[in-house]
Parts: structure tokens; sequence; C-alpha cells
């Protein structure tokens, strides 16, 4: 039986570091969701101020209820935009949120623009994946992991324990960035304006 599950969050959760050990602790099938896209054409346009693309959300989600419908064992679909996924076909979602501050380190090493900074670590602090999520697959189906302090090991390990049954975690969202950040530092993501890129 194929069981599909979500590993969400914002760019910069370690979706992509816990996925691939996922893979290899746990023995299943990893799929970027973004990757899917991009090579099967599932975008309306490239949105070059943003550098991104737009995807094509009605033929994504038909692409991808097709595509998982083909697969066998355990499959992870990697994503910030867990939205486009048919509610009918997820399993679980493991839902990875990271401190906005230490978020805006991580994307500052991967040398991305100010501007594209600040739009993903203001998403994180209000927890725009998160509440998307909750919204359409349920709090009984969102399992929150903060991996702020800790190693992609050890998060793919509690996953893998999840999907087992041998752990229990807490379903829901209990991270709220927003009333644990000092004003002043939301402040200064929430006002930039332009790109000094």
């Amino acid at each position: 039986m194929t069981r599909i599950y979500v590993l969400a969050g914002t760019p910069g959760t370690g979706k992509k570091s816990i996925g691939s050990k996922l893979a290899e602790l746990c023995g299943v099938l990893v799929l970027n969701l973004s990757s899917l896209i991009i090579e099967h054409g599932l975008f309306a346009a490239y949105d070059q101020e943003r550098d991104t693309y737009i995807i094509d959300e009605e033929r994504a989600s038909s692409f991808i209820k097709s595509y998982v419908s083909t697969l066998k064992g355990d499959v992870f679909l990697e994503t910030h935009y867990p939205e486009i996924i048919p509610r009918e076909i997820v399993d679980s979602i493991f839902l990875l949120r990271t401190n906005p501050l230490v978020l805006e380190e991580r994307l500052i090493k991967r040398g991305w623009s100010r501007r594209k900074i600040n739009e993903n670590v203001m998403a994180e602090i209000l927890g725009v994946v998160a509440y998307s999520t909750l919204e359409i697959f349920g709090a009984e189906r969102v399992f929150e992991i903060d991996t702020t302090n800790t190693s992609p090991e050890e998060v793919a390990r509690t996953i893998c324990k999840a999907i087992r049954g041998e752990i229990t975690l807490n379903a829901g969202i209990k991270i709220d960035w927003l009333s644990l950040l000092p004003f002043h530092v939301v402040k200064r993501f929430e006002d930039y304006e332009g790109d000094s890129d």
C-alpha cells in the first residue's frame, strides 16, 4: 500500500537535507515537488523579479494525483506550497518550522537577494505555510517540528519513528513566532522595500 506524506515548510527550514536523510534512514521515496513541476512544465510563467516559477495549480494538482498513483511504498512530497497537493491523497504532513532569525542566516548563506530573504522570513514569522496547511488538511494530520536547533538526521529519525507507529507526535500548530519575536525584529523584515542586489 502506498502512503503519501508531505514534508512542508518555508524555504530554508531543512526540507532538502531532512528529505535526503529520510530516504537514507527510512527507505522512503522523497520527491521534490518543485523539480517535478518544472520537469513536467506545470507552470504558467516565470517571475523574473522574484526569481520563481508561477505554478499552474490546477494542472499541477491533477498531475500529482495521477503521478503518485503509480508509485509503491511510502512517498514523501517535499514542498513549500502543500496547498496544491490533493487533500484526499495525503496521509500526514510534517511541517518544518525554524526560528526566523536562524532562517535569515541560512538564506543569506544561500546568496539570496535581500528581497527574497525578507519575503521568506516574513512568511515564516506569519506562519504562511503553516496556516495554509492547517486550513486545507486539518489539524489532525499536521505535525509541526522545530528544526532550529535539531540536526536533519535527528528530525528524519523522529519522522521515521512516527510513520512506523513507534512514537506519537502531537498534531496541530503550536509555534507562533509573531508572539515570540520583539516587535522591532518583525518590523525590520516587514519594512523592507526594494532590492539591494
